[in-house]
């Protein structure tokens, strides 16, 4: 407890900050002396006490000259622990991983430090104006190229000791493909079909790292792996279309260039993961793990523009856009909807409805 004592103004001054000429004088006492030459021991004055702090640290120790203090990337790392860590969160346990176990993990892997500053910088630049916007922008870009060339080189190499790093960062850069589409920056992609499909392929090497690093799930990034569902009311228009989905991947299974397997896991996962974008609006879990699971040849379909699959990935712009509230999605499921629209015909329109509907109003065309 700090010590007071009472100003004549009434007021209390802690006693470290008390002067000579503010100290309140003791009572004196009655008392006997036992030697002639006995003397009262007298207060140090305040430069005196303060004389202790310049005298610490001067016994044979090397001080560093003017330690500096980079403001810039602390209030980088305070943005990161107070709100950019929600956004890849999905419950208390992998708050804690994102937000003290991968700093913790980062302190010791530049790389991973770099991703983490880098996130938390385009985080800033999305939210902010000019010239705040560009300033960020700018520390993003330079933090994304420190940490990039490691975790590439590593890509190939991953082990029990790296292995925390890397599944750190591979879901920072997912975050961060996203994010700088909606920049504004006239050479970066924009958010449309053929930069999602990047973004897709990018993801599949996650899944990569995540097979590798099996020893993750029995570590404490193990919740992370947890598959159990979050508890939410699950809207019945949702569950109405992609039941529909899934009656319609049946009814196409005739079709010998029909690949029914593949459009049922898909959908299956769609199904799965999307109950996420319910339950946690503003997180990155629906757009990258279904991103992470989508199969090599589902997403040559995409990239093939075959109707089905531009069907169901509609579905999964519309979850996208539930999660427009994540500062890395925003336009992305409407942008990407409205490009599919226009490249289905009449009929396959019509399997889009709730879609459409659900991003940009009934009877409104995209």
């Amino acid at each position: 407890m700090t010590n007071h004592f009472a100003s004549l103004d009434g007021s209390e001054t802690p006693y470290i900050w008390a002067t000579e000429e503010n100290t309140p004088r003791r009572r004196a006492r009655s008392r006997v002396n036992t030697s002639s030459n006995s003397q009262d021991t007298a207060l140090p004055s305040a430069d005196t006490s303060f004389d202790l702090l310049d005298r610490f640290g001067t016994n044979g120790t090397t001080a560093s000259s003017s330690p500096g203090l980079e403001m810039n990337q602390l209030r980088l790392i305070v943005q990161w622990q107070t709100d950019t860590h929600q956004l890849f969160s999905r419950n208390e346990e992998t708050k804690h991983i994102w937000g003290v176990l991968l700093v913790e993990e980062a302190l010791n892997t530049p790389f991973l430090m770099h991703g983490i500053l880098a996130v938390s910088a385009l985080q800033l630049s999305l939210s902010e104006v000019e010239p705040q916007k560009s300033f960020w922008l700018g520390l993003a870009t330079a933090h994304k190229s420190q940490a990039l060339p490691q975790f590439l080189e590593n890509l190939h190499s991953v082990n029990a000791a790296n292995a925390k790093a890397m599944m750190g960062l591979s879901g920072l850069v997912v975050a961060f493909a996203f994010g700088s589409a909606l920049t504004g920056v006239s050479d970066a992609d924009q958010p449309c079909l053929d930069t999602l499909h990047n973004i897709f392929v990018l993801c599949r090497g996650v899944q990569q790292i995540i097979n590798v690093a099996s020893t993750l799930r029995h570590s404490n990034f193990a919740p992370l792996f947890d598959p159990t569902p979050p508890q939410v009311a699950y809207p019945e228009r949702a569950k109405e279309s992609l039941d529909r989905l899934e009656q319609l991947n049946s009814a196409y299974g005739t079709d010998g260039a029909h690949d029914t397997a593949a459009y049922a896991r898909a959908i299956r996962e769609l199904r799965e993961l999307s109950v996420h974008a319910f339950a946690q609006p503003t997180s990155m879990m629906l757009a990258a793990g279904w991103a992470i699971r989508a199969t090599p040849e589902y997403l040559q379909y995409v990239q093939q523009h075959e109707p089905f699959a531009l069907v169901i990935h509609a579905h999964y712009c519309t979850f996208l856009h539930i999660a427009r509230e994540n500062c890395f999605l925003q336009v992305w499921g409407s942008c990407v909807l409205r490009e599919i629209y226009h490249l289905l015909d009449s009929t396959w329109r019509l399997h889009i409805t709730w879609p459409v509907s659900e991003v940009f109003g009934e009877n409104v065309a995209p």
